[in-house]
């Protein structure tokens, strides 16, 4: 489905699925480094969110749409978002045939980087915003991020250089971007309450 986030195989060159692998090998090694036991349930959490998330497409006139859940993965996994991302992406290919084999490469780049990123920007906001605003700002400035990425990549790498598909891909993710903003903002409010070290923030003192 060329106009969801997940390219697939028949939508780009078979050299930019090369150097989807190339670019995605490095940030899966540094995502494996280091990794303790105790890590591994919260990536396992995030996992299987984002894998259920971005696995319901909406029909939206004549594109297909999906939450992407990559800026959640990134407030809390940070560095190890790759991981997550990596094996939700592969399962989607796997199991229901979303995007394809020779294109996973491109599409955990396009969903990884700006997941990466979310995880630098929200520490330094937790500490000057509110969860939810932070949360909201993250939550849509990754799907903002993601979705530009997606049609910059179709535009660039398609084979027939469909400036059109790409059109289409990011005014139908419009309302996505909406929807990832309230919901991040609202996960990051439960979470500053009930699990504030998965946000890196210290939790509020208890109520005189």
């Amino acid at each position: 489905m060329p106009f969801a986030v997940h390219i697939s195989s028949s939508v780009l060159q078979p050299a930019w699925a090369v150097v989807g692998f190339l670019l995605a090998t490095p940030l899966l090694a540094l995502a494996l480094w280091r990794v303790n036991e105790r890590e591994i349930p919260r990536v396992g959490v995030l996992t299987a969110a984002f894998f259920v998330a971005s696995s319901v497409h909406i029909p939206l006139g004549m594109a297909s749409v999906h939450l992407l859940l990559n800026g959640l993965v990134g407030v809390i996994l940070r560095l190890r978002s790759p991981l997550a991302v990596a094996v939700g992406l592969t399962l989607q290919t796997l199991l229901i045939g979303h995007g394809g084999p020779d294109v996973l490469g491109v599409n955990f780049v396009v969903l990884t980087l700006p997941a990466l990123l979310a995880g630098v920007v929200s520490r330094k906001l937790f500490r000057v915003m509110p969860a939810f605003a932070a949360g909201a700002v993250v939550g849509g400035g990754t799907a903002i991020l993601t979705v530009l990425f997606h049609a910059a990549v179709v535009y660039a790498g398609s084979v027939d250089r469909s400036g059109f598909v790409a059109g289409v891909s990011l005014v139908a993710h419009l309302p996505v971007i909406v929807i990832e903003a309230l919901g991040v903002g609202f996960a990051c409010r439960v979470l500053a309450k009930a699990k504030p070290e998965w946000l890196g923030v210290e939790p509020a003192p208890p109520a005189p």
